[in-house]
């Protein structure tokens, strides 16, 4: 009886303190709130006037080559006589399909406006993610729980970031909100549209199929293995393959593959052919040279030390103890809205593993994770709600504490804008000053994209119009000079440019493929042996200092060479020794 007493009057305190909770009379209006400060936040941090690249800049492509040709791109050679657009080659097409639907209808000039309107869509989409997001909340806790975890989400640093490079995470994410949403909905037909959505989430990233595995367990825990049950859930999967199986159609057609079950079944036969094969493991010669045993071994330990490593360093700074405690609240009492979330949970994990495992090492993969950490941060913060009195003052407190602890993480380690304008603008300086130089990392990527895009006359235009030169010494040309010089075929291992013992040795190899300048930052260039040169300039005098960033009030400091062969080749016969 006591302990009856008890929980009602916890009950009691709790509509209390919610009652006391005037700081937002609706939740729309601090859902706009919340959304303002998270549209000014990713305003602060909008990388103007950058160009966008890597893996997002193949979505670009494929969007502007749909937006111009109306239909989808052909990625790999066929029968027909339709032109091959392989300047990019990938299966997650669902969201720059989508991203061509809005490039067909702007009228721009140039290139960066078109990066910009891409990274505007994924900004819009990302805080958009807080509506879906403030409705699962719902599921779970109150309208003012539901506020903060919708806050915890729109502040993070990291998807604040996500945010502004023009991925697919967005899109991904809200359509996963979405789904996990409609599906915990009491309304049979929210359920049966939770299907056509999980169908849309799988197109944006094929590991969103792995959706089907929580929803398939809970709907038949929630309604009972029965006839009438198996009817609708028939009927539910016939909804998602009417999503599914149009694209993967149209992915056979012009990719090769269906993109979807092809690439989730690719992970495992991957594994298994590194494990049994011959083939080196992540170009590690003394893996190549172990057993099976060892090999799988290796693998486990990789995938585990790297998840656990990324997943702390992702709960910094907002979810660090909020989202592990909101856990074990989480596995407490389930229900069929809980066990939904915890397998989730533990089925995105997988991909996130077997990425690491092969050592992709990006936070992106634990993305579609943290609606799930927003939400299980709330059980935790709800303990101290319904211990402490003052908890309208306590919901200001974690309010304003997310916004302090989302800004200063950004202000602190974020990419330095400053520094990215002027590699951009030293690269335009490579561009005009050099023929052929070495690369170097991350910078490098501004230097391909002036060489490229900075003297396009016309745009829109396809990817197969873009220049091919990109002025920097490949790991391609770093293979064909090792394979001409053995008469042999060396494969994926003699990309490694590191292998590379000393700056004579790559300029002998440079002169060889028509490399006339090196660009040095001291700690980017490629291969690392080169980075010794900013140093000790001294040591190598047949190199001829042409720039040097700092002469020119850049902070970013930055020394290009030119190569003297003829001195080169006087060194070589130690001449200068």
């Amino acid at each position: 009886m006591s302990d009856k007493k008890n929980q009602n009057h916890m009950n009691s305190n709790r509509v209390k303190s919610e009652n006391k909770l005037i700081l937002i009379k609706k939740p729309a209006i601090c859902l706009i709130v919340i959304g303002v400060i998270g549209l000014a936040i990713r305003i602060y941090s909008y990388p103007y006037d950058l160009p966008i690249y890597a893996d997002v800049l193949d979505y670009f492509w494929y969007a502007i080559d749909m937006s111009i040709l109306g239909e989808f791109p052909q990625m790999v050679p066929d029968n027909s006589a339709l032109p091959t657009y392989g300047s990019y080659n990938f299966p997650n097409n669902g969201w720059p399909t989508f991203l061509s639907l809005f490039f067909s209808v702007a009228n721009f000039e140039n290139i960066q406006e078109y990066m910009d309107l891409q990274r505007y869509l994924t900004i819009t989409i990302s805080l958009l993610t807080i509506i879906p997001l403030y409705f699962l909340c719902t599921k779970f806790f109150g309208k003012y729980f539901s506020l903060l975890a919708t806050a915890l989400f729109a502040f993070q640093p990291r998807i604040i970031e996500n945010s502004l490079l023009g991925g697919n995470q967005p899109l991904f994410l809200i359509l996963g909100v979405i789904t996990l949403a409609l599906f915990l909905s009491k309304n049979t037909k929210m359920i049966y549209a939770s299907f056509v959505v999980a169908g849309l989430f799988s197109l944006v990233r094929y590991e969103g199929l792995l959706i089907l595995i929580p929803m398939t367990v809970v709907f038949f825990y929630r309604f009972r293995f029965s006839k009438t049950t198996i009817t609708k859930y028939i009927i539910a999967f016939g909804l998602i393959l009417l999503i599914l199986l149009p694209m993967a159609h149209i992915r056979i057609e012009t990719l090769g593959y269906d993109g979807l079950l092809s690439n989730i079944i690719a992970g495992p036969k991957y594994i298994g052919t590194t494990v049994s094969g011959d083939e080196p493991l992540w170009d590690n010669l003394k893996m190549s040279q172990a057993s099976g045993i060892e090999k799988t071994f290796y693998f486990i330990q990789n995938g585990v030390q790297n998840l656990v490593r990324y997943l702390t360093i992702s709960l910094i700074p907002t979810f660090s103890f909020l989202a592990p405690i909101g856990i074990f609240f989480l596995c407490r009492k389930l229900d069929y809205k809980k066990i939904t979330l915890i397998i989730t949970l533990v089925v995105f994990l997988l991909p996130a593993f077997y990425a690491y495992s092969r050592d992709f090492q990006e936070y992106r993969y634990l993305f579609i994770l943290f609606p799930i950490f927003s939400i299980v941060s709330m059980f935790t913060i709800r303990r101290f709600f319904i211990r402490f009195d003052e908890s309208s003052k306590i919901f200001v407190v974690f309010l304003i504490g997310f916004l302090i602890f989302s800004v200063s993480f950004l202000v602190y380690f974020s990419p330095d804008m400053e520094h990215e304008r002027e590699a951009l603008e030293i690269a335009t300086i490579i561009k005009d000053t050099t023929k052929k130089i070495n690369g170097y990392y991350p910078e490098g990527v501004y230097l391909l994209h002036v060489v490229k895009h900075t003297d396009s006359e016309e745009f829109p235009a396809l990817s197969t119009t873009e220049s091919s030169h990109t002025q920097l010494a490949s790991t391609r040309d770093w293979r064909n000079y090792q394979e001409n010089l053995c008469g042999c075929i060396i494969g994926n291992i003699g990309n490694d440019m590191d292998r590379i013992t000393s700056v004579e040795e790559y300029i002998t190899f440079g002169k060889e493929v028509g490399v006339t300048h090196l660009a040095i930052d001291g700690k980017g260039a490629r291969p690392n042996v080169l980075n010794d040169i900013f140093y000790n300039e001294k040591n190598y005098p047949y190199l001829l200092k042409q720039f040097d960033s700092t002469e020119h009030g850049f902070k970013y400091h930055m020394k290009i060479y030119e190569i003297d062969f003829h001195l080169f080749e006087k060194y070589l016969e130690s001449d200068f020794k």
